[in-house]
């Protein structure tokens, strides 16, 4: 796991920590601007989040996978109409 990867993950949780809340994924990713973040960006936050398993997972990737389709619609209903097998990355990067 990148090293700024595994801080913002460790953010999710001082956050949960300062807030005193049960959603610390929701609060983090809600506060970040996932819209301003690159498509590399938004494709290893996809990957990473694939290894967690909070309840707060499938909110947080469906907020990602809107920030995907706006930045590249195309490339998004290839994937979302191609091969499952095939990870995201092949049809964004």
């Amino acid at each position: 796991m990148k090293k700024e990867f595994a801080c913002f993950w460790g953010l999710c949780q001082s956050v949960d920590a300062m807030k005193n809340t049960t959603s610390p994924l929701k609060n983090c990713f809600s506060m970040l601007n996932l819209k301003s973040l690159s498509i590399e960006t938004l494709i290893e936050l996809w990957e990473l989040s694939d290894k967690r398993n909070e309840p707060e997972v499938p909110t947080v990737r469906g907020w990602i996978m809107d920030a995907m389709e706006l930045k590249n619609p195309k490339a998004f209903e290839n994937w979302m109409t191609g091969d499952a097998s095939m990870p995201a990355r092949s049809y964004f990067l």
